[in-house]
């Protein structure tokens, strides 16, 4: 009984130092976690070099190079007083052998913003960002800072995309947002929203060329999706939006 108990420590032991490995905690820096939005996951998937700070829609992509244990960036919105640590994203080939990493941090451009000022905290050393020449000396505080302007086009939809329609909705946290329409003979119970943050429900459907029907829905209320300003009255008197796909 002793010996049984020894090797089911053992291997507790193992997988959990396994655990930590595959997260990239090793390094300090976590891999990517894919709890994020739709958009987000696009926008990391597509980073292959580090690069000066760029835009994408309603975010910006920061880059490092995977040389340190830690980097950590503060934003001026926070009044610098959170630390948010960047990803790290391991590249493979086509054998699958990783070929390199890089770390990064995605951030959502906060609504009605023109500019973001940042300090950069890398291995415990607050800094500049060495990728962006951008950068100002504020003598009343004696800081230094990066800084960027944004776009900012913050605007969430329902939209085609290629594995599909990505549908959103935006409502109070915590809830169990499902959809249907015509596409499930208007059975609700079908797809569910994940609630990928707080109040941000979103799903990627696989549809082919038509024109659909299809509301939201929360118990046994239907209501249509706000994002869409197309729409209709489904066949049980309530109201629904309409998408065409080509």
């Amino acid at each position: 009984m002793k010996n049984f108990v020894k090797k089911l420590l053992t291997v507790a032991v193992f997988l959990s130092c396994f655990s930590v490995f595959a997260k990239g905690e090793k390094k300090g820096a976590p891999e990517v976690i894919y709890k994020y939005p739709y958009e987000y996951r696009i926008i990391a998937n597509e980073i292959r070099e580090v690069t000066s700070p760029y835009q994408v829609d309603d975010y910006i992509v920061f880059t490092q190079q995977d040389s340190v244990r830690h980097v950590g960036i503060t934003f001026n919105f926070e009044d610098y007083k959170e630390i948010h640590s960047f990803m790290r994203k391991t590249m493979t080939d086509e054998d699958g052998n990783v070929t390199g990493s890089i770390l990064f941090y995605i951030l959502e451009i906060p609504r009605d913003t023109e500019f973001i000022d940042y300090r950069l905290i890398v291995d415990g050393i607050w800094t500049t960002d060495s990728t962006n020449y951008e950068s100002y000396y504020n003598p009343y505080t004696g800081i230094e800072v990066s800084t960027l302007n944004v776009k900012n086009n913050h605007k969430y939809e329902t939209k085609k995309s290629e594995n599909g329609v990505h549908f959103i909705y935006q409502g109070e946290e915590g809830q169990k947002i499902r959809i249907g329409g015509t596409f499930t003979a208007w059975d609700s119970s079908i797809y569910e929203l994940t609630e990928t943050k707080p109040g941000y429900y979103e799903i990627t459907i696989p549809l082919p060329s038509g024109t659909y029907y299809y509301a939201f829905y929360n118990g046994t209320k239907s209501f249509p999706d706000t994002t869409n300003p197309d729409r209709a009255w489904s066949g049980e008197g309530r109201e629904c939006s309409i998408i065409k796909i080509n």
